[in-house]
């Protein structure tokens, strides 16, 4: 059986332009020049299904009960189509037109691209932005060899209010439409009520119609249910992970006082967070191991393995004995599962924003990359939640002494519900298939993203250095600075961490449609203006005044819910976890970690509370200069 019902008049009525731009045309919002009310996975199913119904219209392919096959292997002089048709010659077995859909699906943004790229140079469109735009305003093609061919809309419009015999372009077209849901954008509810019908006359006529629609379904279930599945393991492993090292922020005090003791509190309390910032000296070793296992191995192996390394130190932190009880012992063992927990959160963080990412569809990676944070602030919202039960429950007493390694058992059990969930994810079989072809991923990315690297250093230091000083280090500054109860301070904490959770997959939303600079530019502009004002604000004996300024913080900061598929598309795919790694946790490290100490430092030799705003501002600042010039490696660009 034929893909097409009749090509007797393909050659006499075949456009100039081909099927897969007309499609696109077809798809293309009249105002906006965009795409966005077309389902993502119905509109790669669509491009897909249009190459094949273009060869067939060119009497390239033709199909039987056994599938596909090429009947003349001549190029057809379009560079997408003849990349179609080389890929279907060069198969051995005959697939049905629903294989070659499914196959061909994941090509569709570069096939997309190409094609528009195309129309582009032919005077059709014109980019503006990220939208394209008629170049001539009666919206028609430019006149070729004499004769003026309308539109597609127009035709297909036209065909609908008439009972004229379509040509087989105009059937493939309809039927394309009908497959990707375009006329219930096109139409009013009341005009598609009428004219279905005879859309469904026409599309009968082509048999690939049917087959795009029952793919595109399909795919959409399965990718949308890899999605979640993915969502639900990156989102999971953050929370353990951060919950962990939020835990140890907010007992910073009562564990600097047990296995640090001293008669001058801010000396332990400054030892205390000198064992904080040495698990993020750890990072960066975390990054490079973990880094190169998902490079090589792949993403799942990578966080996985992170989860089990998090989960043993977290039940030895709940054991450990004090300096009290073992001695000088204590202290060096708290430093080495402190340094443990940090090779872990080197590799889990940055991985799982590669995972996200990539198993999102384009059009919602800024979304699905957002969980990456929200996870994170997930655990941390629950350490100061669990923290705040602790002190309320227990006497302050009990709470700092022992009631701390209650929160460390909790981590625990989230750790074992983490290790079971990921072990599901299925391998990364572009990985693995490429495992050979790249021995040393790590060596390439420091030999041809360093300057990638270098920049994405600099962008992602001011977040962490406000991160970790507004929501790690500003409730122990509460309680010394303003004399806030401990209780009262962490249940602002949380306040505002549930605020920026809010915020944050809405950044990362907001970014699929505008950008992701633009999102992160005004994040890191605002920090940069306000910080030293924000700070100032909290710095009032007034609870109102407090939460104000944490909250403002909250919306600046979740600014970067955009910043995981922001950063994640500056590195091509083969070293992505290696250069993201690298460049992430040497940031964190150095700059993110050490902010509780270098806040009690600074405020120690200026006598003045309000001088980490100063750190915090120049920090920022050199992140919004890194977000200018940081650029872009696309998915689309790196396909075949």
């Amino acid at each position: 059986m034929s893909l097409a019902l009749d090509r007797s008049k393909s050659r006499e009525t075949l456009p100039q332009i081909s099927l897969l731009e007309e499609f696109l045309l077809l798809a293309l919002e009249d105002g906006g020049g965009e795409f966005d009310n077309v389902p993502e996975i119905y509109l790669s199913c669509g491009v897909a299904g249009a190459t094949l119904m273009d060869l067939a219209l060119r009497d390239r392919i033709d199909s039987d009960l056994e599938g596909v096959f090429a009947v003349n292997s001549a190029p057809t002089g379009d560079a997408i189509l003849d990349r179609v048709l080389a890929e279907i010659v060069a198969e051995p077995k005959r697939l049905s037109p629903q294989e070659w859909i499914s196959r061909l699906s994941p090509q569709a943004p570069a096939l997309h691209k190409a094609a528009l790229s195309e129309l582009c140079a032919r005077g059709v469109l014109r980019q503006s932005d990220h939208a394209f735009l008629w170049v001539l305003k009666e919206r028609r093609y430019p006149i070729v060899e004499g004769q003026e061919r309308p539109e597609a809309k127009r035709r297909i419009l036209a065909l609908l209010y008439n009972d004229d015999l379509p040509s087989p372009a105009d059937v493939a077209l309809t039927a394309l439409a009908n497959a990707c849901f375009l006329f219930e954008r096109i139409l009013t509810p009341k005009e598609l009520k009428r004219v279905k019908p005879r859309i469904e006359q026409i599309a009968r006529l082509d048999l690939i119609g049917g087959e795009i629609l029952r793919t595109a379904q399909r795919v959409n279930m399965e990718t949308r249910a890899a999605e979640r599945r993915t969502v639900i393991a990156g989102l999971a492993g953050n929370v353990m992970e951060w919950y962990d090292f939020g835990i140890y922020g907010f007992f910073a005090a009562a564990i600097g006082a047990q296995f640090f003791p001293s008669g001058d509190p801010s000396t332990s309390l400054l030892a205390s967070f000198g064992v904080f910032a040495a698990g993020f000296l750890a990072r960066p070793l975390g990054g490079l191991l973990f880094g190169h296992i998902g490079d090589r191995l792949g993403r799942r192996a990578a966080v996985v393995s992170s989860v089990v390394l998090m989960i043993i130190p977290t039940l030895f932190m709940a054991l450990l004995p004090t300096y009290a009880q073992i001695g000088v012992a204590a202290p060096i063992l708290l430093v080495l599962l402190r340094l443990a927990q940090g090779l872990a959160v080197g590799g889990e963080y940055t991985t799982s924003m590669v995972l996200l990412v990539e198993e999102a569809q384009p059009s919602r990676r800024g979304f699905v990359g957002s969980f990456a944070p929200f996870g994170a602030l997930g655990g941390l919202l629950l350490g100061s939640a669990v923290g705040a039960a602790l002190l309320a429950i227990l006497p302050e007493r009990d709470a700092s002494t022992w009631g701390w390694r209650l929160a460390f058992f909790s981590g625990l059990l989230i750790g074992l519900v983490v290790f079971l969930i990921r072990r599901r994810l299925p391998p990364d079989k572009k990985i693995l298939e490429a495992e050979q072809a790249r021995k040393s991923p790590l060596g390439e990315a420091f030999r041809t993203q360093w300057r990638t690297i270098l920049k994405v250093l600099g962008f992602t230091l001011g977040h962490g250095v406000g991160f970790y000083l507004c929501f790690v280090y500003l409730s122990t500054w509460l309680k010394e600075q303003q004399h806030v109860a401990s209780s009262t301070a962490l249940t602002l904490n949380s306040i505002a961490i549930f605020a920026m959770l809010i915020f944050t997959p809405l950044a990362g939303a907001l970014s699929d449609r505008i950008g992701r600079k633009p999102v992160l530019i005004a994040g890191a502009a605002g920090m940069a203006l306000f910080a030293w004002p924000l700070l100032w604000i909290i710095d009032t004996p007034h609870l109102p005044a407090i939460l104000a300024g944490l909250g403002a913080f909250a919306l600046l900061l979740s600014c970067n819910g955009a910043g995981p598929a922001f950063l994640v598309e500056a590195f091509p795919k083969h070293v992505r976890c290696s250069g993201l790694s690298i460049a992430y946790n040497l940031a964190q490290s150095i700059f993110g970690g050490t902010v509780p100490m270098v806040a009690v430092f600074l405020i120690k030799i200026t006598g003045n509370p309000l001088a980490p705003a100063f750190y915090l501002a120049a920090a920022s600042a050199l992140s919004l200069a890194m977000a200018l010039l940081i650029g872009r490696e696309t998915e689309a660009e790196e396909a075949p």
